[in-house]
């Protein structure tokens, strides 16, 4: 089954337009509950839309009644270049503490360099405390299309499991990682999938074209989300003449 085609947008407004959708699920959330539970990614793709939401329009989102887990860590030290909070500390919460606004309750991976799997549990525990179930998931696709630390026909992505995961043997360095698995990520309230770059051109693809299904093309997980925003920007897409 072919997937809806991503909306393609240059990448200034791509990153507006995923903040402004943050933005609006959480003040739905908010309204309903006391407190919202997201999941957070690294990478390159995400920065732009972290500093939006530490600026302007984010101003409007409560951050203080905010819990942020990752969506997914290298089980590397906190202080790792490699760590995803190398890019949700400077992208978003220094911005935040610099604009003089709330932060949000950061819940970062346990560093226990000797029990990987204790990292796990001790994670999931810290899920359970909130509530077991992300109401928003922000996710980048990889070049071969995966997402989080699920990666196509690897174990990581056939993981049944409720909810973090221990990835072992990762087709990119480092080899132990922790993940939120199909089964939690597919639980989300809201989804936002982003490709970015001449780079993701043939997972974007993998996506659109109906192919695969989320084990061969774990990016194909938004198509199961409840609600879920996929955005592309000119150089993914193949647009001539784009930026990679």
């Amino acid at each position: 089954m072919r997937a809806a085609p991503p909306t393609i947008l240059d990448p200034a407004t791509l990153d507006a337009r995923a903040a402004q959708a943050f933005i609006d699920v959480l003040r739905q959330v908010l309204a309903r509950r006391e407190r919202a539970l997201v999941a957070l990614v690294g990478g390159r793709s995400v920065g732009g839309i972290y500093r939006r939401l530490a600026a302007g329009d984010g101003a409007a989102i409560a951050w203080d009644r905010v819990d942020v887990m990752l969506a997914d860590e290298r089980l590397v030290a906190p202080d790792d270049p490699a760590s995803n909070l190398a890019v949700i500390r400077p992208d978003l919460l220094d911005p935040l503490r610099a604009a003089g606004l709330p932060l949000p309750r950061l819940h970062p991976l346990p560093w226990l360099p000797t029990d990987p799997a204790g990292t796990v549990a001790a994670y999931n525990h810290t899920l359970a405390a909130l509530g077991g179930r992300f109401d928003l998931v922000v996710l980048s696709a990889g070049e071969d299309g995966h997402v989080a630390s699920l990666f196509p026909d690897h174990p990581s992505v056939r993981d049944e499991a409720p909810g973090f995961v221990l990835v072992e043997d990762s087709p990119k360095p480092p080899p132990l990682r922790a993940s939120a698995s199909r089964r939690l990520l597919m639980a989300a309230g809201f989804g936002l999938l982003v490709f970015r770059g001449q780079d993701k051109a043939a997972a974007l693809q993998l996506y659109c074209d109906g192919s695969g299904d989320p084990l061969t093309c774990p990016a194909r997980l938004a198509t199961r989300f409840a609600t879920a925003l996929v955005l592309a920007d000119p150089a993914a897409a193949g647009s001539p003449g784009a930026p990679g």
